[in-house]
């Protein structure tokens, strides 16, 4: 088939691009590795109320120190099946046994962490599951030498709530679902003012059972080179590959070349912006589009906030489908205020399309999730955590799931964990 060339107004810049770019951030001539390697993480909204403490590593007191934990919460629901044709609201006990692990050399770091939760419903019985969620995160840093580190993400989630599988921002409703993400990358500084990063991502997303959530897989492929033209301006060249496979409805492949620059306009504050064309081949058919990435970073002497923008090519959750995703967001961390407190806020505002309206199933939805999670350390063994989430979705005449939601979660509760440290 001869393939079809068209300009749409909408593509790719994958979301691992917003975070390489950080890692090659502008730094000063004749420095090592950039610092920003050693922070990778995965984004904010996937960390439980349970694990909220990998967001600020305690003091260690040894290179190893594994903390097995316990908590029992309530939460307030006012809309358990996420879906405004059938609004429900419940009271939900819940118990979550957690174990975080910490790893620290000058050579390496490792950060981990492991929790599940057994939910019991007070009006909606048939609810109620002894494992009705799992998390596990885990990021780390090697420095082979001055020059070069290695980094991995993983990141994994089982939820029968199909909006909290972070990144995914949309909802297909109530359903058992599964997402698991792995990226590792590599960072070289080439040259006191050149440096080569290429990372990898693999998505994972599944839906169990019955329910309206649609399986796929998707392949990220991301090189990036800079170059310091001053101590604060750097040059940013790049080419990313991303693959979509979803389940019974074909795939898609996206071309993404890049140009962009970092700048730090303070000795806390980074900016930076990338952008190019993306070419997108799905069912004999190639589109042309501007893709992008913007984002503002402020480290602060408590924490840290940001800004980002990312345009790509993506399955929007369980929707199924590529479509073209717009994501704004925002992400305010605070771990150095009080001892033992963290605080975490992130809003989130998604746009969801199908890129071809030759494309059987279309997807046209939007979203919006704002999250505030806290936890607060009020004896040596004992922690209080609370968290609120909105979430709103809508879906357009148009989309092939019609599915319409608004939810509010308040979650309070109380954990107890016996830090172990190895010397």
């Amino acid at each position: 088939m001869r393939p079809v060339y068209r300009w749409s107004g909408r593509k790719n810049a994958s979301w691992i691009l917003g975070a390489v770019f950080l890692l090659l951030a502008s730094q000063g001539w004749g420095e090592e590795a950039p610092s920003s390697a050693a922070k990778a993480q995965p984004p904010v909204a996937a960390y439980p109320l349970e694990l909220l403490g990998l967001l600020a590593p305690p003091e260690a007191r040894g290179p190893l120190t594994v903390t097995p934990s316990i908590s029992v919460s309530e939460e307030y629901n006012d809309n358990v099946f996420l879906d405004n044709r059938r609004r429900e609201s419940d009271f939900i006990t819940s118990f979550a046994p957690a174990v975080t692990l910490f790893v620290n050399s000058p050579s390496y770091t490792l950060s981990a962490g492991y929790s599940f939760g057994a939910d019991l419903y007070a009006r909606q019985n048939g609810l109620s599951n002894p494992l009705a969620r799992q998390n596990f995160l885990a990021d780390g840093m090697y420095r082979l030498t001055p020059e070069l580190t290695l980094t991995a993400i993983e990141s994994f989630a089982f939820n029968r709530s199909t909006n909290l599988l972070a990144p995914n921002t949309f909802s297909t409703g109530r359903q058992e679902s599964w997402i698991n993400t792995f990226t590792p990358g590599v960072a070289w500084q080439m040259t006191s003012r050149n440096a080569l990063s290429v990372s990898a991502t693999y998505t994972a997303l599944r839906f169990e059972g019955q329910g309206a959530g649609i399986n796929s897989d998707t392949y990220g492929l991301l090189s990036s080179l800079s170059h310091a033209f001053t101590p604060r301006l750097t040059g940013l060249l790049g080419y990313g590959f991303t693959y979509v496979d979803v389940r019974e409805q074909g795939t898609s492949t996206t071309h993404t070349p890049a140009l962009g620059l970092s700048y730090r306009l303070t000795q806390t504050l980074l900016g930076t912006v990338s952008g190019g064309p993306a070419i997108t081949e799905l069912a004999g058919e190639t589109i042309l589009s501007p893709a992008g990435t913007a984002t503002l970073v402020q480290t602060l002497p408590f924490g840290s906030a940001g800004l980002q923008y990312v345009r790509g090519v993506s399955a929007a959750g369980g929707f199924g489908g590529a479509t073209d995703t717009q994501t704004a967001s925002g992400t305010l961390t605070i771990s150095g205020w009080q001892r033992g407190l963290i605080v975490a806020l992130n809003p989130v505002y998604s746009v969801a399309e199908s890129i071809s309206s030759r494309q059987a199933r279309q997807v046209d939805a939007r979203s919006f999730t704002l999250t505030l999670s806290a936890s607060y350390q009020i004896a040596r063994y004992a922690t209080v955590f609370g968290g609120y989430t909105f979430f709103e979705q809508r879906t357009s005449g148009s989309s092939a799931t019609q599915l319409d939601v608004d939810q509010n979660r308040v979650r309070f509760g109380l954990q107890f964990g016996y830090p172990i440290n190895f010397d």
